[in-house]
């Protein structure tokens, strides 16, 4: 056991005043709106706290960490391309300005404003698929980060993920997006000092000078150039462009923090200073990668890059920035460090659960139960529907988390099942909101061929993740110009599809 009385100490009064805080948010639920947006109402230092909160998570910190830890300096160039984009996307309002003003809720809902009602049932289904997917390893992985950290026994590490879920769970199915900002907003700012301290002591005991020796020694130019490193490549760079400016737009998750700004105004500013956030949300966790690797990198090659030994232990790569934090951090610090990654991993996990649950409720069930002739429901209703879905995600993530273990880097992993939806909902919110021409028909295509493009080459074809993304998103916008082509265009949105 690596905690002492005090780290245990400082890790169970964070749990306890944390969830005591979520739960005050259910006390401003007063319909809807508040529920799944915050009633509009956030602002600019909210905002950026919220959103950074929201997509810097414990995972997060294990991927970039494992990323770090085979590529070297070379798995950088991923940091900086989506942190650059999302300045970018809040510089210029790309997207995101349109979609504020339309006043959504779901990222979904544009489809039927621009397309149809089916096309955004389609959607919901594809985007509900690929995010539970996509958050079906968090549980497991984060698990693994605190099992490492702490030194509990590796067979508690289910009863740790149910703990986690089960206090994630408790807040924000009662309060929505209030209770998610109120303590994403805490969350953030212990998280900072967790990354700060970290940052701090990974290059002290590593040495830079090592660092960049072992990098070198182990890696050679392809440690330090990605377009020489055989994983990457300008393949991978022009991958991960596209699926950044879609992440940064039309993601469930980042799309209500915009839609939950008091202005469209306020949602650029929003996502221009925390694109800044975003470049040392990818680089300082690779670091630690590096750092694990120069003090650990002893063990037999694998993939080329030598394994982590860590008291005589050969562990994963994805566990070595954990393993290293064990070691090196001293009692107190520890137990900071620890109660910053599970901020963390309860404001992303909190954020993801309302996020994909609310377009279960919102664009699937809903708009179905109205396809079927039956009317509104009350604010109260829709609340207790997305209350519904949010417990359903819970319990698939449980089971998903604890069978499957995706094959290769999770980040690649992560990518690939967000493409699932991104490449057809990227291409038809575009094509949408800039461009007369694209139709219901069109839409449809998009959506099917950016899914198909994703799931067949990698799931069953064992595709490389770079071509794999880099086909999903030229299908899918091959299908939208192919349709478009053949039918008359929609009609352009004028306003806000009326409360279900």
């Amino acid at each position: 056991m690596n905690f002492t009385i005090l780290d245990w100490t400082i890790v169970i009064s964070y749990l306890i005043f944390s969830v005591g805080i979520g739960l005050i948010g259910k006390r401003y639920v007063g319909n809807v709106s508040h529920y799944l947006v915050a009633g509009r109402e956030l602002g600019l230092y909210v905002g950026i706290a919220t959103l950074a909160a929201t997509e810097i998570g414990t995972i997060t910190f294990m991927y970039n960490g494992e990323l770090g830890y085979k590529y070297g300096f070379a798995a950088f160039a991923a940091a900086l391309i989506s942190g650059l984009v999302m300045i970018v996307v809040g510089r210029t309002g790309f997207v995101i300005s349109r979609l504020r003003e339309l006043k959504l809720m779901t990222v979904p809902e544009y489809f039927e404003v621009k397309y149809s009602r089916g096309l955004r049932i389609v959607t919901g289904v594809l985007v509900a698929l690929g995010g539970i997917l996509n958050m079906g390893v968090f549980l497991k992985i984060e698990g693994e980060f605190l099992t490492i950290v702490s030194g509990i026994d590796a067979s508690y590490l289910i009863a740790v993920m149910t703990v986690i879920l089960l206090l994630e769970l408790m807040y924000t199915v009662l309060g929505g997006m209030v209770s998610v900002v109120i303590t994403d907003f805490m969350q953030y700012i212990l998280l900072s000092v967790a990354t700060i301290l970290v940052s701090i002591y990974a290059v002290y005991y590593a040495g830079w000078s090592n660092i960049v020796d072992k990098v070198s020694t182990t890696m050679g130019e392809a440690g330090f150039n990605p377009i020489s490193n055989p994983k990457f490549g300008l393949t991978f760079l022009i991958w991960q462009a596209l699926l950044w400016f879609s992440v940064h737009t039309c993601w469930q998750t980042t799309a209500m923090r915009m839609f939950s700004t008091k202005s469209a105004e306020t949602s650029k500013r929003v996502m221009t200073w925390t694109g800044f956030i975003f470049l040392g949300r990818g680089m300082l966790p690779m670091l630690w990668g590096i750092a694990a690797l120069t003090l650990y990198g002893t063990g037999a090659l694998d993939g080329g890059v030598p394994a982590p030994v860590v008291n005589g232990q050969t562990l994963a790569p994805i566990d070595a920035m954990p393993a290293m934090l064990a070691q090196i951090l001293g009692p107190g610090i520890r137990g900071i460090v620890v109660a910053g990654m599970l901020a963390a991993t309860m404001s992303v996990n909190s954020s993801y659960l309302l996020g994909w649950s609310a377009v279960i409720s919102q664009d699937v069930i809903l708009p179905v139960r109205r396809a079927m002739g039956k009317g509104p429901l009350s604010s109260s209703r829709q609340i207790l529907v997305n209350r519904l879905a949010n417990l359903f995600v819970s319990l698939f993530l449980m089971f998903w988390g604890l069978y499957y273990t995706p094959p290769g880097a999770v980040y690649l992993y992560l990518n690939i099942t967000g493409t699932i939806f991104l490449a057809g909902a990227f291409v038809c919110v575009v094509g949408g909101l800039y461009w007369r021409r694209a139709n219901t028909t069109g839409g449809y295509l998009a959506m099917l061929m950016g899914a198909a493009g994703a799931i067949i080459p990698f799931f069953f074809l064992g595709w490389s993740e770079n071509v794999t993304g880099f086909a999903a998103f030229g299908l899918a916008a091959c299908g939208l110009i192919i349709g478009s082509l053949l039918g008359r265009p929609s009609a352009a949105p004028e306003q806000q599809v009326a409360a279900d």
